[in-house]
């Protein structure tokens, strides 16, 4: 009974891990197609074309920075940024992209 329980928990863990999955390839042609009307979003650009919006790679780096605190961003309303309504994967995928233009890791 035990390893049924133990190998349930199991099938669970890895089915919430796929449906976490990722994909900061995805991330980056979301942000090119609708964050790059303001921001640099992508690594070289030195400034975005909003001078008030920060770059993807300055938001990767700015100390502090998890997905955790891109989640906030993106899903509570702040001074010049728009609401764009994102599918959670969606929001995951652009949040895994701008993370991996992290330099100081």
């Amino acid at each position: 009974m035990m390893k049924r329980f133990g190998f349930v928990l199991m099938l669970l863990a890895g089915s919430a891990a796929t449906a976490q999955a990722q994909d900061p390839q995805g991330g980056a042609q979301w942000a090119n197609n609708v964050c790059a009307e303001c921001h640099a979003t992508r690594a070289g650009q030195a400034q975005s074309p909003n001078g008030r919006a920060p770059t993807f790679v300055e938001l990767a780096n700015a100390p502090g920075m998890t997905s955790a605190a891109l989640t906030v961003a993106l899903t509570t309303p702040h001074a010049g940024m728009p609401m764009f309504v994102l599918t959670p994967e969606q929001r995951r995928d652009i949040i895994a992209y701008i993370l991996s233009l992290k330099t100081n890791r």
